[in-house]
């Protein structure tokens, strides 16, 4: 139980982060990234951009994913 709970806790943040790289603006996003300003240098703005919308899906799933596998856990089944 206490597992899952924690796991529920877990993928809550996994979705505010995921939301957050989605509609952050580039600046802020790299403000604290070497390896993004590394990247924005190297690979151009459009890139970046799109890494980081890219990044920002895949943690917005696998918080979803988490979250349900946690809930139904949750639940007893």
């Amino acid at each position: 139980m206490i597992v899952s709970i924690v796991g529920v806790i877990l993928s809550f943040f996994l979705l505010v982060n995921g939301f957050a790289a989605l509609r952050r603006p580039l600046d802020e996003l790299v403000k604290y990234d070497p390896l993004g300003r590394r990247l924005l240098e190297r690979r151009g703005e459009r890139f970046t951009l799109r890494m980081y919308r890219l990044f920002g899906l895949a943690m917005l799933a696998l918080g979803l994913v988490a979250g349900y596998a946690s809930i139904y856990r949750l639940m007893g089944a």
